[in-house]
Order: structure tokens, then C-alpha cells, then sequence
């Protein structure tokens, strides 16, 4: 008597149904050999072009980055007192920094030095540049950290300069918004400042008297003192 199994019909079907599948799928292939190629071919394709891309990308940024640093080195020194620096000598660094930027246009080290060109502008006296370089800078979309803040500083410090009182309170306030606790302050007098000079005394009192009650220990009191009095 044969020994009962205990498979139904359907599961001795299952196994049969996918041997017959997968040996279409391998007829097809067998048929289709140059399509089944080119579409693998496509794929290592794309993943090695993501790989690869990468991989330049971060050289890239790596090559950026030596290139710039030593130069920036000496704008900071040079930009530490603007007007008693050697004429040449900012030039030079100015040239080496637009050069800079043309040659690495889409790294994070371009966003310093897009930085710097904003500044060496902003000390020449030329806030319309500044502000151009400071928002070329912020449009790349690889500022971070302290940048992030000093960038859209850079732009209110310049819209003040050109008298644009209004845009620059706008701009403070924005450069607020993303600063850390220790330089948040200086947005916020900024703000206050720009708003007395527009007119608006009310507003600018308010932000003094803001200040003083989220840091009553800032060093900056006394000076913030004695601009609400002025502003009553």
C-alpha cells in the first residue's frame, strides 16, 4: 500500500508552476540576450556613476578646501583692520578669491570665500557688492554653522550701510532667526538700531527692553541702556 504523502494535488502544483515560469523567464532571456545585457549593463551603469560622482564630488570639495585655507588665513588677518592693510596685498587675496570661486563653484569652501569677497567689499565701502557676494554665498546651499548666520548678518550690516533702513531690520531679523544664543544679541541690535534710525522708536525700544530681559547679563548692557533712553 503506498504511503500517503499528505500534499494535496494544489501543493505538487505549486512547485511544477514556478520551474515552468522560471523556465520561461529563461527562454526569454536566452532570446532577448542583448536586451537582458544592455538593461544590466544600465544599472552597474548608474550605480557607478552615482559611486563615481561622489566619490569626484567629495575630491572635490577635499581639493577646494587646501587650496583655500591658507589664503583665507590671511584675509582674516588683513580684514581684522582693513584700513591699514597693504592695498596690494587685499587685492591679491580679493584676486586669489574670485579665482577661487570660478574654479571651485559648487564646494562648501566656496561659500567662505564668497564670504570674504562680501566683506573685503563691504570695508571698501561698496555695500551693493557686499550684499551681492553675501547672497551668491547663501544661494549655493552649503552654508552651515556659523555661516548661516554670518551671511545674512553680513547683508543687514550692508543694507544699513546703504541707508536701506527698513530692508535691514527685515534682515537682522532674519539673520536672528538662525543664530545661536551668543550672537543672537547682536541681530537684535542690530534690528533695534535700524529701526530708531527709521523712525520706528516705539518698535525699537521694544527690542531693547527684549533684550535686556532675555540677557539682563550681556555685556552689551550698559550700551543697551543707555540706547532705550534715547529711543523714550
Amino acid at each position: 500500500m503506498a504511503e500517503k504523502t499528505g500534499f494535496s494535488r494544489r501543493d505538487l502544483k505549486g512547485p511544477d508552476e514556478f520551474i515552468s515560469t522560471f523556465g520561461r523567464t529563461v527562454a526569454w532571456c536566452k532570446e532577448n540576450r542583448t536586451k537582458v545585457a544592455a538593461g544590466a549593463i544600465g544599472v552597474v551603469a548608474v550605480v557607478a556613476l552615482v559611486l563615481g560622482t561622489r566619490a569626484y564630488l567629495q575630491w572635490e570639495e577635499n581639493k577646494s578646501e587646501r587650496d583655500l585655507w591658507p589664503t583665507l588665513n590671511r584675509a582674516q588677518e588683513i580684514l581684522q583692520a582693513p584700513y591699514a592693510a597693504d592695498p596690494s596685498q587685499l587685492a591679491a587675496v580679493e584676486q586669489f578669491l574670485q579665482g577661487h570661486v570660478s574654479r571651485h563653484p559648487n564646494t562648501r569652501a566656496t561659500v567662505y570665500s564668497l564670504y570674504y569677497l562680501g566683506s573685503i567689499a563691504f570695508s571698501r565701502g561698496n555695500p551693493d557688492l557686499a550684499i551681492t557676494q553675501f547672497r551668491a554665498g547663501i544661494a549655493t546651499g552649503k552654508e552651515a554653522g556659523i555661516l548661516t548666520y554670518l551671511l545674512r548678518q553680513g547683508i543687514a550690516s550692508s543694507l544699513e550701510a546703504k541707508g536701506d533702513f527698513t530692508a535691514a531690520a527685515a534682515a537682522y531679523r532674519d539673520a536672528g532667526a538662525v543664530a545661536g544664543a551668543d550672537v543672537k544679541t547682536q541681530s537684535r541690535l542690530g534690528e533695534a538700531r535700524v529701526l530708531g534710525l527709521a523712525g520706528k522708536r516705539t518698535e525699537a525700544a521694544a527690542l531693547y527692553r527684549l533684550i535686556l530681559k532675555e540677557t539682563p547679563e550681556t555685556p552689551l548692557r550698559d550700551l543697551v541702556e543707555i540706547q532705550l533712553a534715547q529711543t523714550e
